[in-house]
Order: C-alpha cells, then sequence, then structure tokens
C-alpha cells in the first residue's frame, strides 16, 4: 500500500505505471484483501480500469500457473462463447516494486456488475427474469464443458450480473486449463458449493460440475416458487437456497424436503437429480447439459374472443340481447345512418300539414279582429287553433318513414343496453371478488411464510439449546479428558520419585555411621556419642540446623534427625556437623546415580490402568451426553420439519385454490369484458343516434324540408 503510492516508480506496465490507483479516504489505496491476495483498483489515462491483484503468500507454482491460465482465456474468441463471461487476465512477473525488490502481480480487466445474491433479491418475484438467468448460467457452463476448463470456485460470490443480465466469471485463481493437466488443485472451492466428497486430486474439466448443479438447481427452484428464497436464503449466510450442512446431513435438512416434495413436478425431478450426486464421487457428476429442462412460465393469457354474431355480438349473449328485426322501417333507418340525408321526398300529407300550420299562424290575428266573439272565447279560439296546426305539423313529421326508423334504431339500442345491465354489473362483481381473492392470498401467503420462518427460528433456537446444554455436559467431562495424560504423567513421575528417594533412605540405611571415622576429624568417642543419640546409619539424620551463639563468634550445630526432632550432640560442634553433612551428601549423590531412571513394568502397568479406566468412564459419559443430544436435535429436526412440510403443503393446496378460483373468475371476467366493451359501444352508438335524430328529423329541419323539399 505505500508502494502504490507512487505508480510511477512501483509499477512497470504503461497501463499501470501512468494510473490512477483508488484511494480510500484515510487509509491510502483502497484494498480488497482475500485469503492470499489483495486487490486494488487503478484508472489508466484511457479512462479503463484494471484490477490488479498482489499476491500475500509466496507460491512456487505461481507463474507457470498463471501464464497457463492467462494464455486459455486470451485464446477463446467471444463469438463462440454463449456471452461475454471470460474476463481478461494478464500474468506480471515484474508486477510491482516494492521494497528494492520485484514482485509478481495479475493485471486483470475491472469488472462492473451485481453479485448473484444482490441481483436475486431484487428479481426474485420476476419469475422470467430468474428463469433467463438459469438458462444463462447453464450456458456459460456448457461453454466451459466445451472447452475443456473448470473454474475450481464457482459460487455466487465469483458470478457478476452485467448491466444487460448477461454474466461474468471472476477469480481464475484456482481454474484448470488443459496445460495443467496432472497437477493438483490450489484450493477446493466454498464449502457450500463443493461435494462432500470433493479433494485436492479432484483438479480436472469435471470438477465444476457439482457447483454447477447446485446453482442451476437454486436458480430453476427460485424461478418456480419465489417463496423458497424466503424460506431458504438466510440473508446473512454466504449461499443461495443450499449449503454444506445440507450435503453432509440431507436426510434432516429442510431444504431437500421441500425441493424433493415440491407440487411443482418438473422441481421435484431436477431436484432429485441434483440429491442423487450427493454421495457420488466429485469426478463422476455428470454435466449440467443431462439436467431435465424447467419449461419456461406461460403468461397468462386473455381467451380468444367469443365468436360473434353479424351484428356485433359475442355468440354466447345471443338470446340474451335483442337484436333489432329485419324490417323495411330498420332498411330504412339503415339507409339513413348510411346516407345522412334525412327527409327524402316530399308527400302530399307533408304539404297540407305545413298549409294548416301555416293556417294556424295566421289564426290568432283573424280571430283577433272578429270582434263579435267575447274576449276569452278569442283566446281560446286562437289557442286552440294553434295547438291543432302543431299537432298535426308534429303528427305529419313523426309518420315520416325516415323518422320512424331512427326511432326503430333507437329503441334497439335501448333494448340492448338495457339487456347488458346485469352482464356489466356482474363483471364489476367479479372484478372486486379477484381483488379480494387476490389480498386474501397474499394475507394468507404472509402468514404462512412468517409461520415458515418462525418455524426455522424455533429449529434453529432448540438446536443451539440442545448444543448449548450439551456443551455445558461435556465441557468439565472433556476438561478433565484432556488433563488425564498430565495426571498421568505427573503420577508416574511421582511414582519414580518414590522409587527413587527409596532407594536411595536404602543406600543411607546400608552404611553404619562407623564409616565417618575414615574422615580425618571423627573419632570414636564422637562416633559412640552419635550411636548414643540414635544416629546409627546415615539415615538416621537428614542435614543440619545453624544456630548462632549467644557468647561467642561460634555457631551451635543441631542435626535434624529422620523425624524431625533437631539434636545437639556433645563434642560436635560446627566443624564436625558441617563434616556429618557433606559425608551424607556425598553418600546420596552416590545412591542417586544408582537410583532407577523407569519405573518398573508391574507398578507403570498399575497406573496407566487406573489412568486408562477414567479416560474410557469421561468418554463414556460425553459419548452418552451426545448421543442423547443428537437424539434430541434428530426429534426436533424431524418435528420442525414435519411442521414445515405441513405448512408449505398447506401453502401450495391454497395456492392451487386460489390459482384455480382466479382463472375460473378470470375466465367468466374475459367473456364479461366483451359485454362491457360491446355495453359502451351500444351507449356510445345509442347517444350519437339520439343527437343525429333530434339533428336530422327535428321540427326546424322538417319546416325547411316542407318549404324547399330538401
Amino acid at each position: 500500500m505505500e508502494a502504490l503510492q507512487n505508480p510511477t516508480l512501483c509499477f512497470e506496465d504503461p497501463d499501470l505505471k501512468y494510473g490512477t490507483v483508488q484511494q480510500s479516504p484515510v487509509l491510502g489505496p483502497k484494498v480488497i484483501s482475500g485469503n492470499f491476495a489483495s486487490v486494488f483498483s487503478i484508472a489508466a489515462p484511457g479512462g479503463q480500469r484494471y484490477a490488479l491483484k498482489c499476491f500475500t503468500r509466496d507460491s512456487s507454482t505461481l507463474e507457470a500457473r498463471y501464464q497457463a491460465i492467462s494464455k486459455q482465456i486470451a485464446s477463446l474468441k467471444p463469438g463462440k462463447l454463449s456471452q461475454p463471461w471470460p474476463v481478461g487476465i494478464d500474468y506480471l512477473p515484474r508486477g510491482v516494486l516494492v521494497a528494492g525488490h520485484w514482485y509478481p502481480a495479475l493485471k486483470m480487466a475491472w469488472v462492473e456488475g451485481t453479485s448473484l445474491i444482490t441481483w436475486i433479491d431484487r428479481n426474485v418475484r420476476d419469475t422470467a427474469a430468474v428463469l433467463t438467468m438459469a438458462e444463462r448460467f447453464a450456458a456459460l457452463v456448457a461453454d466451459m464443458e466445451k472447452l475443456g476448463l473448470a473454474h475450481g470456485d464457482l459460487q455466487h460470490g465469483n458470478l457478476l450480473v452485467a448491466a444487460d443480465g448477461t454474466l461474468r466469471l471472476v477469480d481464475y485463481d484456482g481454474m484448470y486449463v488443459s496445460a495443467l493437466k496432472g497437477r493438483g488443485a490450489t484450493e477446493n472451492g466454498h464449502r457450500n458449493y463443493q461435494s462432500p466428497a470433493r479433494t485436492s486430486a479432484d483438479f480436472g474439466p469435471t470438477m465444476d460440475r457439482f457447483s454447477a448443479w447446485v446453482i442451476y438447481l437454486s436458480l430453476a427452484a427460485i424461478a418456480a416458487d419465489p417463496s423458497l428464497w424466503d424460506q431458504l436464503h438466510d440473508k446473512q449466510g454466504e449461499f443461495l437456497i443450499l449449503k454444506e450442512d445440507d450435503f453432509e446431513e440431507p436426510r434432516s435438512s429442510p431444504a431437500w424436503s421441500l425441493l424433493l416434495t415440491h407440487a411443482d413436478p418438473d422441481l421435484r425431478t431436477l431436484a432429485a437429480q441434483t440429491h442423487g450426486h450427493l454421495a457420488a464421487a466429485a469426478c463422476s457428476v455428470p454435466p449440467l447439459s443431462t439436467a431435465g429442462a424447467i419449461p419456461k412460465p406461460i403468461p397468462a393469457q386473455r381467451p380468444a374472443p367469443a365468436a360473434t354474431l353479424q351484428s356485433g355480438t359475442p355468440a354466447w349473449l345471443a338470446g340474451h340481447v335483442p337484436q333489432p328485426q329485419s324490417t323495411p322501417a330498420a332498411s330504412s333507418a339503415s339507409t339513413v345512418a348510411a346516407s345522412g340525408t334525412g327527409f327524402t321526398r316530399r308527400h302530399p300529407a307533408d304539404v297540407l300539414s305545413g298549409v294548416f300550420a301555416l293556417a294556424g299562424s295566421f289564426a290568432p290575428a283573424t280571430l283577433t279582429g272578429v270582434s263579435v266573439l267575447p274576449n276569452g272565447y278569442a283566446a281560446a279560439a286562437q289557442l286552440g287553433a294553434l295547438l291543432l296546426s302543431g299537432g298535426a305539423l308534429h303528427s305529419t313529421r313523426r309518420s315520416r318513414p325516415e323518422a320512424k326508423a331512427s326511432k326503430a334504431r333507437m329503441r334497439a339500442l335501448q333494448q340492448q343496453v338495457d339487456a347488458l345491465q346485469d352482464p356489466v354489473a356482474e363483471a364489476q362483481k367479479i372484478h372486486q371478488e379477484i381483488e379480494a381473492l387476490s389480498a386474501a392470498g397474499a394475507s394468507r401467503d404472509t402468514r404462512i411464510n412468517q409461520q415458515i420462518k418462525n418455524l426455522q427460528t424455533e429449529l434453529r433456537d432448540e438446536q443451539a439449546r440442545i448444543t448449548v446444554t450439551l456443551n455445558k455436559e461435556t465441557g468439565s467431562l472433556r476438561t478433565k479428558l484432556s488433563g488425564l495424560s498430565t495426571r498421568e504423567q505427573k503420577q508416574l513421575d511421582t511414582a519414580l520419585a518414590s522409587a527413587v528417594r527409596a532407594h536411595v533412605q536404602d543406600r543411607l540405611r546400608r552404611t553404619p555411621i562407623q564409616d565417618v571415622k575414615k574422615l580425618s576429624n571423627m573419632g570414636s568417642g564422637t562416633v559412640a556419642t552419635l550411636i548414643a543419640a540414635g544416629i546409627r546409619t546415615a539415615a538416621d539424620f537428614t542435614g543440619v540446623r545453624y544456630v548462632q551463639g549467644a557468647r561467642y563468634a561460634n555457631r551451635d550445630a543441631y542435626l535434624i534427625l529422620a523425624n524431625g526432632q533437631q539434636v545437639k550432640i556433645p563434642g560436635v560442634a560446627e566443624v564436625r556437623a558441617a563434616t556429618l553433612e557433606n559425608w551424607r551428601a556425598a553418600l546420596e549423590q552416590r545412591a542417586r546415580k544408582s537410583a532407577p531412571t523407569s519405573l518398573g513394568a508391574q507398578e507403570r502397568t498399575a497406573i496407566r490402568q487406573q489412568f486408562a479406566a477414567q479416560k474410557k468412564k469421561y468418554e463414556t459419559e460425553i459419548t452418552q451426553a451426545e448421543s442423547v443430544a443428537r437424539r434430541k436435535h434428530d426429534q426436533v429436526q424431524q418435528r420442525i420439519t414435519t411442521r414445515l412440510q405441513q405448512a408449505n403443503k398447506e401453502k401450495q393446496q391454497q395456492q392451487t385454490a386460489t390459482q384455480h378460483q382466479r382463472a375460473v373468475l378470470h375466465q367468466r371476467q374475459s367473456r364479461l369484458s366483451d359485454a362491457t366493451t360491446i355495453h359502451a359501444r351500444l351507449v356510445t352508438q345509442l347517444a350519437v343516434a339520439t343527437a343525429d335524430h333530434r339533428r336530422t328529423f327535428g321540427l326546424r329541419r322538417y319546416l325547411r324540408f316542407i318549404a324547399t323539399g330538401h
């Protein structure tokens, strides 16, 4: 990180040398640290971004591996791939200069994309998008199978979704290419995506197959049933819907239970295929291309419109909507509607009604001039004349065949509108029922999903409690068990020390005090005094204690007997006491040299048998506690799994019933939507016909027709 503060000094590659290293706000170059490398982002002068991987561990095979991988990636032709998933890499032997030494580095094109888990979170309800992603992943795997390549760590973190929805495969540290045939793997991949049977020896073109099945099954399952993502994915987990525990303990896995018993037969088939690979050797897993295809979801389609009668009314409405009769008036109406000419030819009755109307209009003035009539009678006569003339004119206008045909057409339209009132009301009711059904289904799914989450939480909590209880029960036993070897060795050492002390005491006991006369300052009198005090052998005293005298500069000497008693021997002053002490120490030293250096077989066997019995006792108690905990764990697993299956079965049954009800309602709604459309059209036609009638066959238009003939 310090070296990267000066790109022009630490890089030799021109893109990097004159590039800009991405910085964090405080700590200098921004770094992404991994298992054995750190990655930095560098923008070249032309705008191209690169990822620079700097290794934090040395490897003698690093250069050969990456040269082979980069050469293979560079040889891939984009036109022959399903999508642009490869990421170009360059191995730089002189990658970065640090403290005067060049270190290798890997230069890669920077990939912009969304991690697979994040993408699924955003698109989980888009069934078509998820299924398309499954197909693109399968196509990527097929590309690699065809090319004889294997990634080595196929998992969500190494699959990025680009803006156009295609995939990018990153991190080629463990990749297999044909040039690396015969070598071992450098890593075994993410534990939540690998076969339990995979080892470092499984380094070849087939090592991705198990991971491919797991990822494809996950995507296909989410596409078939988006609720599986909510049920099986942990937001904090490094997996999609299956993880290591599901591979190692499939019988107690809630995930497999849900997938293998799902209502979707295609999903069950794919899950069964993938489940069958759990016990297989990693190299014998078949390619993903043998997977049963999950059919694309068929979008809900509106039923085709029903066959219609010539009048435009659907056949199923025949008998419900009155059809216009084929009468001369109706034919005339059709002609009028088509031509828009209104009144066509004057009849004598039209002329007479006109004359009569004209006369009626002059009658009030004439009657006013006749003064012989009383005022009241004259007004009544005027009104009567006007009404008679107007009535005659209106009657003649309405009797015209064109006006009759127009009225007949309006009546027919009104009858059809009235006949469709009930279907329209029913369509609105069905719409409300569909909305209520959807709301009830969403509420039910939320309730069952919460129930499933609660069951999963209950399962984790109860299993955690069982584990905590087990740890408490076995913790002290394991502590005692781990301390047995130390205690055993300590007892062996103690027994050996006791044997050495016994040997030394025996040698001291066999050495009489008379042997002290061999020393220059010990005479027979002193020896006799010692014997009289109870010191007959070298074992009868253990040492000397000196006490400063009160009157003189010398010290008084007290011999410490074997029983711990201290005695002052007459004639044995400080010098002779020191001689006795040195004599005994020399005897003890010689005795220790001849002492045994190990315990006898019988005593050693007895001690070991004692501790072996204790060890067996502790191990038996631990095994029993683990057995009880495992039994409780399995019981909880079985109980919760049964309830989970019941909840999912209930959800699937209710969803199926809801889908059936919704399909029936949609079918009825689709049929009634034709009635609604026809009703709206007829209402419009009726309004147009009414306005047409008033404009074409109104009084003014009729008077003009009488006067002009047009």
